[in-house]
């Protein structure tokens, strides 16, 4: 197992749900005091299990972490530097809802040493947005930006979404511009991908939404391309930065490394020596998160070190009994490898498969990549710092990279 140097953090609670949200949230008008002691609880115990000797970046994503209060903000943190030591330069990002953004939360933020924020903005769009069932209109997002850039410290990263309906190339340009025009460090722009089990999916399968996916292909190379245009860099499929602002923690997801993750809902990775990898998730069912961590926080007998994992046992629940988990092979680890390294614009190195899997990069990989290759797909090129060969999409191949994902399986 390598060494673990990044946590994730989920806060699974919204004022109301987007129409194309598909992740794990409750509505809610704030967060429990409840639910920030049984975080709490949960981290020193995965921090201690897995032996974190220090982190270098923490992602605390949801749901809406910014429902959080500034006295929960300042005991989570709190806590999180008395567990642990923080790297001197570690990226500590917080999500925020453009209606939460004010100066005092910022200023809280700032206090509490997170030094980089993301902003869901989404549109500025607004029969996007409320098509979307966004509790912000555009001109909430327009005043988040401009306390953002007016009183916030640290880097900023903005999320946007193409192809919302409602939407158009003009409505994109002047949503792009507006976010352009402050000047984030960080833009994540997401084609809109409908989900089965969202308001979006189940009202396409009824015949209540029409959508036109080859409009909306379309639109996300105009957006891409007008990021580009304006000194974004594109560095992984659905990220833009200024040079040297990619973000560090996303980057592990995409590196095969490993990361913890905390909070109902949440999810975290440990690999190991074979390739093979444990993924565990947190029970969904808030309630019982609650009991299990408090409980754990209460229990004098407990011992939150060593090897414990699954036989952890508070007040007679086990942590196997809260958590769902999965165990990666080999064969299913490389495949994601390949899915997340190829999502990278410069790919990966030889020589960065090999020290994970112990392996010459497989045939059936060589195959289909040089098949795709002689399509101007695929690239590969000699790395000038060494490394061996490096191999990624081209410009044209990254926005196929599904379908050469699917003839890899």
């Amino acid at each position: 197992m390598k060494e673990i140097s990044s946590l994730y953090i989920h806060i699974p609670f919204c004022i109301s749900k987007c129409a194309y949200c598909d992740f794990f949230s409750k509505p809610y008008t704030s967060v429990p005091d409840a639910y920030i002691s049984a975080l709490c609880n949960e981290i020193s115990y995965r921090i201690k299990l897995h032996k974190v000797r220090e982190l270098k970046t923490i992602y605390i994503g949801g749901g809406t972490p910014s429902l959080l209060s500034g006295q929960q903000f300042q005991q989570l943190f709190a806590h999180i530097k008395s567990s642990v030591t923080l790297s001197p330069d570690a990226e500590v990002t917080v999500e925020v809802n453009p209606d939460d953004v004010s100066k005092a939360l910022l200023e809280t933020l700032w206090q509490c040493g997170v030094n980089r924020i993301s902003c869901g903005i989404q549109s500025m769009n607004d029969s996007a947005l409320k098509t979307a069932c966004r509790r912000a209109d555009s001109s909430a997002n327009k005043n988040a930006l401009l306390l953002l850039r007016d009183f916030w410290k640290g880097d900023l990263s903005v999320d946007l979404i193409s192809g919302l309906p409602c939407d158009d190339e003009k409505t994109l340009e002047e949503s792009l511009e507006t976010v352009c025009e402050i000047k984030p460090s960080h833009i994540s722009l997401y084609s809109l991908t409908i989900e089965e089990e969202t308001p979006f999916g189940k009202a396409l399968d009824s015949g209540k939404l029409s959508y036109d996916f080859d409009k909306a292909d379309k639109l996300w190379i105009f957006g891409r391309d007008f990021l580009e245009a304006h000194n974004y860099k594109w560095y992984e499929v659905s990220n833009f930065c200024l040079e040297g602002k990619e973000c560090r923690h996303n980057l592990i997801y995409w590196t095969h490394r490993d990361y913890l993750g905390c909070g109902s809902g949440g999810t975290g990775t440990v690999y190991f020596e074979d390739g093979s990898a444990l993924r565990w998730t947190n029970t969904t069912d808030i309630e019982k998160y609650l009991s299990f961590w408090i409980r754990a926080g209460d229990d004098d007998s407990c011992t939150c070190g060593g090897d414990a994992g699954d036989d952890v046992d508070y007040g007679g629940s086990k942590l196997f009994e809260i958590q769902n988990e999965e165990k990666i092979t080999p064969d299913l680890s490389e495949f994601e490898f390949f899915m997340m390294e190829l999502r990278k614009t410069k790919g990966f190195l030889e020589e960065e498969y090999k020290s994970i899997f112990r392996s010459p990069l497989p045939q059936k990989f060589l195959y289909l990549f040089e098949k795709w290759e002689k399509n101007g797909l695929c690239v590969r090129r000699k790395n000038e710092g060494g490394g061996g060969e490096r191999y990624f999409m081209s410009r044209e191949g990254m926005l196929f990279l599904n379908r050469f994902l699917e003839e890899l399986c």
